[in-house]
């Protein structure tokens, strides 16, 4: 891959407000791509603009389908796309709340279609190329204390991507 191939394309990173996405937009904004940086809490949006302002941030709840869907579309066409947004509400599997369940499926698993769904329609409809990356966990593979639900999550994650 040349130096130059996220030149002019737009890139979605979601979960961009901390952690591998900051860092990944951040590195793809160097890397000459448009970035559209998708996190739930503004602050950290500030935070990412503040090191790089030529990053676009949109600030939704990804939980939320008709909101994501509603803030993504003015920024089509994306190109590519990578799925990094997640949470994590540990519990033992008998504690479960299921708010809580509903809030890691939403948010990990849901928003993934949801967003993936908005770009592949757009780039389909105007027959350009892109790319989708969901990112994933090995916790997808192993029993963790308290993580019942999150492997799960990415369990689906890992199922929905093959």
């Amino acid at each position: 891959m040349t130096e130059n191939y996220f030149q002019n394309k737009t890139v979605c990173v979601t979960g961009a407000g901390r952690g591998i996405g900051q860092s990944l937009a951040l590195k793809l904004a160097k890397l000459g791509a448009k970035v559209i940086a998708v996190s739930k809490t503004n602050e950290h949006l500030k935070e990412l603009i503040a090191q790089d302002n030529s990053i676009t941030p949109v600030c939704v709840d990804l939980a939320d389908w008709n909101a994501t869907k509603e803030a993504i579309k003015p920024h089509l066409p994306i190109q590519l796309l990578v799925n990094n947004a997640a949470v994590a509400i540990l519990d033992s599997f008998l504690d479960v709340k299921p708010e809580d369940f509903d809030t890691l499926f939403n948010v990990n698993v849901r928003s993934i279609i949801c967003i993936s769904q908005e770009i592949a329609r757009d780039l389909i409809e105007r027959k350009l190329p892109g790319s989708i990356v969901n990112l994933s966990s090995q916790a997808s593979a192993a029993a963790l204390k308290d993580h019942s639900v999150y492997c799960s999550t990415k369990a689906a994650v890992d199922g929905l991507t093959r």
